[in-house]
C-alpha cells in the first residue's frame, strides 16, 4: 500500500481536504499531529476536523514516531 504522510496549515481546511482526497485516491494517510494547526475560525473546528480524518480512517501520529526517535528538549 501506498502511504501519504501529511503536515501543515490549516487543519480545519487544507489538512482536511488533503487527507480526504488521499484516502479516495487510495492511500494510506499519517497525520504529523504535531506539525499541523488549525484556524479555528469557530472554536472547535480543528478538533472537528481531526475527528473526521480519523472517522475517514487516517491515523495519527507525532514526527518523533515516525522517525523511531523521541524529541529531546
Amino acid at each position: 500500500m501506498r502511504r501519504v504522510v501529511v503536515g501543515g496549515l490549516a487543519t480545519d481546511y487544507c489538512v482536511l481536504n488533503t487527507v480526504r482526497d488521499a484516502i479516495d485516491e487510495g492511500f494510506e494517510v499519517v497525520v504529523l499531529g504535531d506539525a499541523v494547526r488549525a484556524v479555528d475560525a469557530r472554536e472547535g473546528d480543528g478538533a472537528r476536523a481531526e475527528d473526521q480524518m480519523r472517522r475517514a480512517g487516517a491515523t495519527f501520529a507525532t514526527t518523533g514516531e515516525l522517525l523511531g526517535a523521541s524529541p529531546t528538549m
